[in-house]
């Protein structure tokens, strides 16, 4: 990560400073004195007694070029936000900038003589709708004066309606501008024309419509100081528009007044500071999704002077598919830092559940976007085994009576009645045939979704799908591939051998329990991976490893207030597996503090959480030394630890663990998962495993004669060996990825 000139503390993206040569200095060969000697000796110049070698030709010093709104190689929309440094000896009045051959000095003036910087706002770059490698422009810095100083620089530009990394967008695609307020759609990828309202916050604590932003002000209209200590009218500006075809809203305090210059700029209400905004559950929906424009007006981030956005595109319920996310929000924290006009001082995630998701993925696929993240009712990822295996456990249960709850949750590991609501909730995700989680309202449209027997090539509405540029297609189809497996795995290994459920409910459950087929429908025979989707799976971060830097060099406070619900389907153990997960990757995990309590505590715990996260990013703002999980963890300011809180609302220092006899698994008693309780590590991040032989040792109950006869009949190629890796699990391939893999 790279420091702005003269402002230390400013965090900017994991792309490299330009330091481009100058063009071609005069060509000139130089001896070398004192070569001479030995035959087959020196350097192979030839050292001539009495000539007088020419001066070294000076190449002349090269301006610094750097794109400060995001890479030169990934602009988008056409403009870019461009600082120069000068070299010594160069007036700033005689710095010259053309762009494709065009002059475009003006845009870029003079901001600061001390550090020879100019800045601006670069407008004008080429477009290429067609392109799927974006369209090249030249940038030349040149000095005035001496034609031969001067920088030549690349910057590739992709239409703001994307794609850039995530490969092509998904078809079709049905707009929602009209019921976003924006108007009719202007072209097929759902553009809209940009729109700006204001809001003002009363004095009974609501939002309302400002419709005079620059006239009187309304009698119940409040005041509110931000965190660096300013006091401004509680006037919020909201702008809304589109972005990689999602629909993005962006607030900030503003003061609108009737002499307020052309050209906007934040004023002293912004604190320099930035939230984006991840929302929940996962899906594979083929529109671009609504945000009422209300669901940007939060106080708890407003108030404070924060910046705040989110976008459609960033509701896992769209399409589930963190880099399509991760690109989003580069192209939108692009977009505020040149309408801004400069980079944040740190930009912070905030969401939970699938929004959680976004921010842990985003976080490993894509560093430097968010300096710190804040993961609510978290899960690694989208991608969970155990959220389609429910279904499967619940088909074995209606079979027989004998099953019941307490047997049932000895296998699921879950909470009561969790295992059902995830069958109810998502375990259709994977569903080609799943018409309303296609999201589809055109009369075409609805009429052209996947059935195997009468469409089958028709609009398929499974996860997987909507990941295709990543998973691949199988072949002579445009289905995609998928990494689903339960080869092996022995369901309700840990309920036998407690003693919770008999030998026989053991080898009965694991003998129905079936998988699922290509179009995602219960089978009797288990599921099994396409071997190139699994590679590509954790090869492209879809299973998250919580591998590489983006995790490690960043503050993660997860945080949750449903530990004492009932069949909720955000259960507390994925807060630890996301630990595990941590420490396996860094052999550390204090990064990442766990904050646990129950909804009827009474705990605040988000505004408490950004405050935190607010002193945490300016301790690690102010501090020079490079990224590391050192400087994260030597700036935590007081609180930085795990705690739950009780019912009353007592705060208990304490590390989150599974042990049951903890202060806070008292209070809010912690459960495992269908896997978990199946033999898998704490990490559970194995889609695919490997296997040994089936050995009657293995087990703490007796199995033998026709019981072990029976067992190594379900399982003819063995049992999950959970000692050893995942098959096909193989490492992050990067990050920035550009899909398709090759």
């Amino acid at each position: 990560m790279l420091a702005t000139p003269g402002r230390s503390h400013k965090r900017v993206f994991p792309w490299p400073r330009l330091r481009i040569s100058p063009a071609l200095a005069l060509a000139s060969a130089l001896l070398v004195a004192g070569c001479g000697g030995g035959s087959g000796g020196g350097s192979g110049f030839s050292f001539i007694p009495g000539a007088n070698p020419p001066p070294p030709t000076q190449t002349p010093a090269a301006f610094q070029v750097k794109t400060l709104s995001s890479a030169p190689d990934m602009i988008s929309g056409g403009d870019t936000l461009l600082e120069i440094t000068a070299p010594v000896g160069v007036p700033l009045d005689k710095v010259r900038v053309s762009l494709n051959g065009k002059d475009v000095t003006s845009q870029v003036p003079a901001v600061n003589p001390t550090t020879r910087t100019l800045r601006g706002l670069v407008t004008g770059l080429t477009t290429d709708a067609a392109s799927t490698t974006g369209s090249v422009n030249t940038l030349v810095v040149s000095n005035a004066d001496v034609a031969a100083q001067r920088t030549e620089t690349r910057l590739v530009n992709y239409p703001i309606t994307g794609p850039i990394l995530s490969g092509p967008h998904i078809s079709p695609y049905e707009c929602r501008t009209v019921q976003n307020g924006l108007g009719a759609p202007l072209d097929a990828n759902c553009s809209a024309t940009t729109q700006v309202a204001w809001f003002y916050r009363t004095n009974v604590n609501t939002f309302k419509p400002l419709a005079d932003p620059t006239g009187p002000r309304p009698a119940d209209l409040v005041t509110t100081t931000t965190n660096d200590g300013n006091t401004v009218p509680y006037i919020v500006r909201v702008e809304s528009g589109t972005i990689n075809r999602g629909v993005y809203r962006l607030a900030v305090l503003d003061n609108p007044a009737k002499d307020s210059p052309a050209v906007w700029k934040p004023g002293p209400g912004w604190n320099r500071k930035l939230v984006a905004y991840f929302d929940c559950c996962g899906s594979a929906q083929y529109n671009q999704g609504v945000h009422a424009i209300d669901t940007v007006l939060l106080d708890f981030q407003l108030s404070r002077g924060f910046a705040f956005m989110n976008s459609t595109e960033l509701w896992n319920n769209q399409h589930a598919n963190p880099h399509l996310q991760g690109e989003t929000l580069m192209m939108m924290k692009e977009h505020v830092i040149e309408e801004f006009g400069e980079v944040p001082k740190w930009t912070v995630g905030f969401g939970g559940s699938g929004g959680a998701i976004q921010q842990y993925l985003i976080a490993q696929l894509y560093p430097g976007l968010l300096d710190g993240i804040q993961p609510i009712v978290s899960f690694p990822e989208t991608l969970m085994p155990e959220v389609m295996e429910c279904r499967l456990l619940n088909n074995v249960y209606k079979l027989d009576a004998a099953w019941t709850t307490a047997k049932q949750n000895a296998v699921n590991g879950f909470n009561t009645n969790t295992c059902v609501s995830w069958d109810f909730a998502f375990a259709s995700i994977i569903k080609s045939d799943n018409a309303p989680g296609c999201g589809l309202t055109e009369p075409a449209n609805v009429a052209n979704v996947f059935n195997r027997a009468t469409n089958p090539t028709g609009i398929r509405c499974d996860l997987f799908q909507t990941n295709v540029n990543l998973l691949g297609k199988r072949p002579g189809t445009q289905e995609a591939r998928r990494p689903l497996d339960n080869v092996g795995l022995q369901y309700g290994l840990a309920a036998l051998n407690s003693g919770d459920i008999s030998v026989k409910e053991f080898l009965d459950l694991n003998e129905k329990i079936g998988g699922f087929d290509g179009d995602g429908n219960p089978q009797a025979a288990r599921s099994e991976a396409d071997p190139d989707a699994l590679k590509l799976t954790y090869a492209g971060g879809f299973k998250n490893s919580f591998r590489g830097p983006g995790l490690a060099n960043i503050p993660i406070i997860t945080q949750r207030g449903n530990a004492d619900a009932v069949g909720d389907i955000h259960d507390t153990t994925q807060d630890l597996i996301i630990r595990a997960r941590l420490e396996r990757a860094n052999g550390r995990s204090d990064n990442q503090i766990i904050w646990t309590l129950g909804g009827t505590s009474g705990v605040d715990y988000m505004s408490a959480s950004i405050d935190l996260m607010n002193k945490w990013l300016d301790n690690m703002a102010a501090d020079p030394a490079p990224a590391s999980i050192d400087k994260v963890v030597r700036n935590k300011p007081a609180g930085a630890n795990d705690a739950c809180w009780n019912k009353t609302g007592t705060r208990i220092d304490e590390p989150a663990s599974m042990d049951p006899a903890a202060s806070c698994n008292v209070v809010y008693p912690r459960f495992t998962t269908p896997r978990l309780q199946a033999g898998s590590p704490m990490v559970n991040d194995v889609l695919k495993c490997q296997r040994k032989p089936v050995n009657a040792a293995d087990y703490a109950v007796t199995i033998a004669g026709a019981d072990l006869a029976r067992l190594q009949t379900i399982f003819p190629n063995g049992v999950c060996d959970w000692s050893k890796p995942g098959a096909g699990q193989e490492p992050l391939r990067g990050t920035y990825l550009r899909l398709p893999l090759s």
